[in-house]
């Protein structure tokens, strides 16, 4: 080999081997970094509120036979009502849920209907709720929860209940409590409900006390069987109170009143204690749930006309999209049974002393917005013998929520 090819053939020798240590040397391109997890989102006040409303648009035709025109006949009476209603609940902590909540109405305790009337003048919206609710045990199976302020009536109702309007919101302080579960569950509840405050006599007030018994046989067939006790105190003998001021006592037995600094010359002529006995069957039918219900009512407080019934039927749940309800019930509430200012509204125009039939149908017309219709065919005045009067109403209901 040539001088020249030698010094060549070095050349490229030492060049391979510097390459190869260069290459053993170099670092290592570095992997590509993982994504950053972003850190979760810092809960704030908006987290623990929950907002929920709803609005009702109502039309409705009444039949009294009490209410008679110009020429002494009876007449229809047509109207177009609105009910809104908007609340807010917060979780002010694990235990501690807060309340407060609007509605139509004005100062009706049960009712938040608002008719278009009077030149579109202005509709008051005013407090409905306002109330904290803390669950005693915490996480804990069994449950007793301690209520104060303006609250949903804290008591087991039925369908079309005799005591009780479904709008009402007492007003104090109440226990609800639930023990056990499977197949029984002890439900127990009490009310201690401000109805008058007076600053020179005993208030007027109410102190309640609910239990009952809860049977799942199968979860397709539910039984519950309760009484209650609703003790209203230090009315018998005071003036009644209307919202209205149309000196009325909704039904109830009166006497002569003291008209100075009252809105009506009407007291109570009894007191009210009345004991409720209840049952409620639930199951499914042809994949539909149907429910059966009763009460039975006596006020102890009066000698006569102390007595209330109901019973009634519903199948179906308008709940879900293009899904419907359909209801029927017997009501029938004498003069002295209870309270007459906080009973159903609707039933023979509201109060005791009537008895009658209600038949509701329900259909879900989408998410959200419900159509109900509801006829009562109805008597009232009925402690008067020959002078009871017919009453008919019906309600046609569009109702949107959120």
């Amino acid at each position: 080999m040539s001088q020249t090819r030698r010094i060549a053939a070095g050349m490229l020798a030492a060049a391979s081997i510097g390459g190869y240590a260069m290459a053993q040397s170099a670092p290592q391109a570095a992997a590509p970094a993982a994504p950053a997890v972003p850190p979760p989102p810092v809960k704030t006040w908006v987290d623990s509120v929950t907002l929920k409303g709803d609005l009702r648009y109502r039309y409705e035709t009444i039949d009294d036979g009490s209410k008679l025109d110009a020429s002494k006949d009876t007449y229809t009476r047509e109207r177009d009502r609105i009910r809104a209603r908007l609340s807010a609940e917060a979780k002010a902590n694990d235990d501690l849920k807060v309340g407060i909540g609007l509605s139509t109405g004005g100062a009706d305790p049960i009712s938040g209907n608002q008719t278009l009337t009077d030149g579109a003048q202005k509709k008051e919206m005013r407090l409905d709720t306002a109330f904290m609710d803390y669950n005693c045990f915490g996480d804990n199976p069994n449950e007793v929860h301690a209520i104060a302020g303006k609250m949903m009536t804290p008591f087991i109702t039925m369908p079309d209940d005799l005591v009780f309007d479904p709008d009402l919101r007492p007003e104090g302080l109440a226990l609800r409590g639930q023990f056990g579960g499977g197949f029984a569950t002890v439900l127990a509840n009490g009310g201690y409900i401000w109805i008058q405050e007076r600053d020179s006599k005993d208030a007027g007030m109410l102190e309640a006390g609910q239990g009952a018994l809860k049977l799942e046989f199968v979860p397709e067939a539910v039984l519950t069987l309760g009484a209650s006790y609703y003790g209203y105190r230090n009315l018998e003998g005071y003036d009644v109170i209307d919202v209205n001021n149309a000196n009325s006592a909704y039904g109830n037995s009166t006497v002569k009143g003291s008209v100075s600094g009252s809105t009506t010359n009407k007291a109570w002529a009894s007191n009210f204690a009345p004991l409720v006995c209840f049952a409620q069957f639930d199951t499914w039918v042809g994949g539909l749930p149907l429910s059966f219900f009763t009460q039975v009512l006596n006020n102890g407080d009066a000698d006569k006309n102390n007595k209330g019934y109901l019973y009634g039927a519903s199948l179906g749940k308008a709940k879900n999209p293009q899904t419907w309800e359909l209801g029927y019930s017997y009501a029938e509430v004498q003069k002295d049974a209870t309270l007459g200012m906080w009973t159903d509204s609707d039933r023979w125009g509201g109060g005791t002393d009537g008895k009658g039939h209600k038949l509701v149908a329900k259909y879900q017309i989408m998410k959200n917005l419900q159509l109900g219709v509801s006829y009562f065919i109805d008597e009232h005045l009925i402690a008067s013998g020959e002078k009871t009067k017919d009453y008919e109403r019906m309600m046609v209901d569009v109702q949107a929520s959120f």
